[in-house]
């Protein structure tokens, strides 16, 4: 008399877990690729854009010239 409980031939549990490593291995792929793909359009873009590059270098530049400069160099040691 066969016992109850699930069905007596593994094979479609097998079909099933095969079917689900499929899904889930093409799932990271897909959202690792999407990742790259949004990093280097990013960058492109940060790069294409003319005035992003020149922003940055000016605040660079006003931020150092605002600091205070001392005219007598650098302290004496003692």
């Amino acid at each position: 008399m066969p016992l109850p409980g699930p069905a007596q031939d593994p094979e479609p549990v097998r079909r099933r877990e095969r079917g689900l490593r499929r899904v889930g291995t093409t799932t990271r792929l897909t959202a690792i690729a999407a990742t790259g793909a949004a990093l280097l359009l990013g960058t492109g873009y940060a790069h294409a854009l003319p005035g992003i590059s020149a922003l940055a270098s000016r605040a660079v530049e006003h931020s150092t010239r605002d600091e205070p400069q001392s005219s007598t160099g650098a302290p004496a040691s003692t």
